[in-house]
């Protein structure tokens, strides 16, 4: 009796490490996720800065002028292994605004709620110096 015991509690101990580690990892990508978007938003602020095309541009052409600011942008998130899924410059507030998109590797969480580890959105925005 003593056996299936102890079986049992190293049973429920192993479950609830397991989610504990799954926790854990879906919470350090949640901060690398953050951490890369701000990155990513002054890779482009950097661009622009020293670009002289987004430094010309007018309130309307601004976004089509910046590309290389957009590229500094998804260098960096894919780099990283995330992906830029929304940019914007706007010029006239001088704000360049990152949205980076990621997803964390589990055990089991995913079998519970794919929202939890796919699909982890982080916003961020840089002004140009």
């Amino acid at each position: 009796m003593k056996f299936w015991k102890l079986a049992i509690v190293v049973i429920v101990l192993g479950v609830i490490g397991l989610l504990g580690y799954d926790g854990v990892q879906v919470l350090n990508t949640r901060r690398d996720i953050t951490d890369t978007a701000s990155a990513a938003a002054s890779a482009a602020a950097h661009a622009i800065a020293t670009s002289k095309s987004c430094a010309t541009a007018s309130a309307g052409s601004a976004t089509k002028k910046c590309t290389d600011a957009k590229t500094a942008a998804d260098k960096t998130a894919q780099s990283q292994g995330d992906v830029v899924t929304a940019y914007s410059y706007d010029a006239v507030a001088a704000r360049v605004s990152v949205t980076v998109s990621g997803s964390a590797k589990s055990y089991v969480l995913h079998y519970f709620d794919r929202n939890l580890t796919d699909n982890i959105h982080a916003s961020s925005s840089a002004r140009p110096a």
